[in-house]
């Protein structure tokens, strides 16, 4: 709990007030930064040292508003009646307020939005908050697969999409960009996620922002963003740890089972925390040995992380340090239906990897303007054994990143801005051999609060450089928010997109098995914009407080970014099938609309405490002109959306029309249960080669699994006991039910997993 103390002494000058105050921790009396103070029509920020000066003027006929908030916490807004306001203006009183831990969802606090505090009914676009707990108790074990538990979230192959933004395109280029801790976090070469070095122990809180968000974080952003934020020292040292084991169980199918040995997957977590003075630790580690539940594929990795943080009177700044030592191996395509978890030709790929981030930051005050310099260091190296000798599919590269941002605010009117500037060395025979891209930007955004309305208007501008060539442009964004009522905000959004093609979509040229992988050196960046109006609203009813919300959305590219099969070389007639594989490029103008719901809620209610979320997504992702010719086929001619899709409609390929998402958890004394369910209707649309070309001569029984698996349903179970106030020991099911799933063609989900975990808080 935070104690604030506003100091009494106002001063007149001009018929101008100056109240002065300083924000401690309660229990330390350490100072609190970056804690918002909002008096009437001024508005600043406390310093490092917990300190502010806020001017504002005396008004006889209204009420004084201060609104004070802080991440984490609850925020707090109080009117002051004629009587209290001549008490403060005469020095005679001291207005005290205590600032809560946030436990309310209508109260949370984020900052992806704008890159500011924010309170998340003041958000302008739709945004999803997920808390640790759910992490915690779901027995996550790697985040991609957890992100499929969130609304309007789907993960394929590693590869996320929000609202049918974005299909399979295998880890090549992501229109979702990741964020971990304010920085990017896709890899310089690919464009993609390596997920083994999201720290899932240290998460505090998952932010997902839904729609284009290019204004403020750049390419990659098209479709929207995921938000990391790691927990840090608060005070009191911390220790966490997590041992797991599971077994998959057997498939229901007997065809699947390709072994009578047990399947299994162990490791742990752990997590501490401590302040040494004004010095902050953080260390966290995470180790994964998984058997996996096909032939052939396996994981084994461990990553160790490190953070260091000081704050002094005038600068905050600190160092963070991660690294991941992973081996293992890939699945693309079975070897049939009937053989669902057996790798065609019975082979993965195998590939060793070793992965460092170093990551430094600094912050500080200078003449009421408030700076931000952060960095990245990332170095990465993938080494891969494929079944054929004579295919190099080793990749290495070194990436900087580094940004500086300022934040102004003055009255109601915040500025936020600031330079980027980052470039990739990537040296891999799996792209050719040495490649490199450059991008740098500037963007400026302000924020106008008025007492029910805010409004947004951002721009930036983006250059980006491959090797040789170079391309340039601006992106807008502009928004709303009006509070509607006691616990009702309405908020519309209009923001543009920009996304330039990442150097494997450009240059890769690799095969697995029969199938190979061609490189489009000319494949063209994507742009679009996205638009959504939507409404959320709280409620309390009896313990139980939550929130409603629902969003019409609707996107539109162009020179949206696709993969395609087809034969994409000059016939040989030695070895005909080294001109088939799949292919990037730019399929003409694409539009998505929809809808969106999501509620949440917790609270006690008959003794029992009430947590749990759901959402349902339906979405209509198009393409607008099937007829447009994207490329030439070798063997096949003129192709278009038409003639390669499965679908005589013009639905996009590789997108789940519906979803829904629900999450529902009661704790009872020492006892805990939750239970989540998944749908997922059938991708209608995928490459018409894989239903009636080459493929299925290689992959059997990809149309048959279309349509005996017509969509995903998936239903978990987990239970907890708390032996005391440390320990707690759970069982998680994943696939209760052992259901059959298909997310893309020859791809089967895994079986029921069950886990035994043992965690303790020290």
């Amino acid at each position: 709990m935070i104690c604030l103390t506003l100091l009494g002494s106002i001063n007149t000058i001009n018929a101008q007030f100056l109240l002065k105050g300083k924000i401690l921790e309660s229990g330390s009396n350490k100072p609190v930064s970056d804690c918002v103070i909002d008096l009437n029509e001024s508005q600043i920020k406390s310093n490092n040292s917990g300190e502010f000066e806020i001017s504002f003027k005396k008004m006889d006929s209204e009420k004084y508003y201060i609104n004070i908030f802080k991440e984490g916490y609850e925020s707090i807004t109080k009117s002051l009646s004629e009587s209290e306001r001549n008490l403060y203006l005469e020095g005679k009183n001291q207005f005290i307020v205590y600032l809560n831990p946030s436990n309310k969802l209508l109260e949370q606090a984020i900052i992806t939005g704008s890159r500011n505090t924010e309170s998340i009914t003041r958000s302008k676009v739709s945004t999803e908050v997920i808390k640790p707990y759910l992490i915690q108790n779901k027995g996550v074990t790697n985040m991609d697969k957890f992100l499929s538990q969130i609304p309007s979230v789907s993960v394929i192959d590693g590869q996320i999409n929000i609202r049918s933004g974005s299909g399979w395109t295998y880890g090549a280029g992501s229109r979702v960009l990741v964020l971990v801790d304010d920085l990017p976090f896709l890899m310089g070469d690919a464009g993609n996620v390596k997920w083994g070095l999201v720290p899932i122990e240290n998460v505090k809180q998952i932010e997902v922002i839904k729609g284009a968000s290019s204004v403020l974080y750049g390419s990659g952003a098209l479709n929207g963003i995921i938000h990391f934020r790691t927990e840090v020292s608060s005070g009191e040292p911390i220790s966490r740890f997590n041992v797991f084991t599971s077994g998959f169980s057997k498939p229901k199918r007997s065809s699947l089972n390709w072994t009578n040995e047990p399947l299994i997957r162990y490791g742990f977590q752990g997590f501490h925390s401590r302040m040494i003075g004004t010095h902050k630790l953080t260390f966290s580690t995470n180790y994964l040995n998984d058997d996996g539940y096909r032939l052939g594929e396996s994981e084994e990795k461990l990553r160790l992380s490190a953070n260091y943080q000081n704050q002094t009177s005038k600068f905050i700044y600190g160092l963070g340090l991660t690294g991941l030592l992973s081996k293992g191996s890939s699945f693309l395509l079975w070897e049939s239906y009937q053989k669902g978890y057996t790798a065609l030709d019975s082979e993965a790929t195998a590939s060793t990897s070793q992965s460092v981030f170093i990551d430094p930051f600094i912050k500080f005050n200078a003449g009421g303007i408030y700076h931000q310099i952060r960095a990245r260091w990332m170095y990465v190296n993938n080494d891969l054994i494929n079944i054929d000798p004579n295919v190099n599919q080793d990749n290495s590269f070194k990436n900087f990143y580094s940004e500086y941002q300022f934040d102004k605010i003055y009255k109601k009117t915040r500025a936020t801005g600031g330079l980027v500037w980052g470039k990739n060395n990537s040296d891999a025979a799996l792209y050719g051999g040495q490649n490199t891209n450059e991008n740098r930007a500037a963007f400026l955004q302000l924020d106008q609060q008025f007492k029910k309305l805010s409004f947004t208007l951002g721009a930036r501008y983006e250059w980006f450089k491959m090797n040789d060539e170079s391309e340039s442009g601006p992106v807008f964004r502009t928004a709303i928010n009006y509070k509607a009522g006691k616990a009702g905000f309405l908020r519309a959004s209009w923001g543009q997109g920009y996304r330039y093609p990442s150097i494997a979509e450009r240059y890769i040229t690799t095969s697995v098995g029969a199938l190979n992988i061609f490189p489009n050196p000319n494949l063209g960046s994507e742009k679009g914009w996205s638009t959504e109006l939507g409404f959320k609203q709280g409620y309390k009813l009896k313990g139980i407080s939550g929130f409603v919300d629902v969003a019409l959305f609707y996107t539109r590219y162009t020179n949206m970014i696709e993969f395609n099969f087809g034969a994409w070389k000059t016939p040989n007639p030695m070895n005909p099938f080294s001109t088939i594989g799949f292919k990037s490029f730019n399929i003409g103008e694409t539009e998505i609309k929809g809808i969106d719901f999501s509620s949440g809620y917790e609270g006690k209610f008959a003794g029992i405490l009430w947590q749990g979320m759901m959402g349902y997504t339906y979405t209509i992702p198009v393409i607008l002109d099937e007829n447009y010719v994207f490329a030439l086929d070798s063997s096949r001619g003129p192709q278009n959306f038409r003639n390669t899709s499965s679908d005589s409609l013009n639905i996009l390929k590789y997108r789940f029309e519906h979803q829904i998402k629900i999450d529902l958890q009661g704790t009872y004394k020492k006892f805990e249960l939750g239970l989540s369910w998944r749908y997922n209707s059938q991708i209608r649309n995928v490459d018409r080669a894989f239903i009636d070309g080459i493929i299925p001569f290689f992959v059997p029984g990809i149309q048959e699994a279309r349509n005996e698996l017509s969509g995903n349903n998936i239903v978990d179970f987990r239970a907890s006991f708390k032996i005391n106030k440390n320990l707690k020991i759970a069982l998680i099911i994943n696939n209760l039910l052992n259901s059959e799933t298909m997310f893309r063609p020859a791809d089967l989900g895994p079986p029921r997993m069950s886990m035994l975990q043992l965690s303790g808080r020290f």
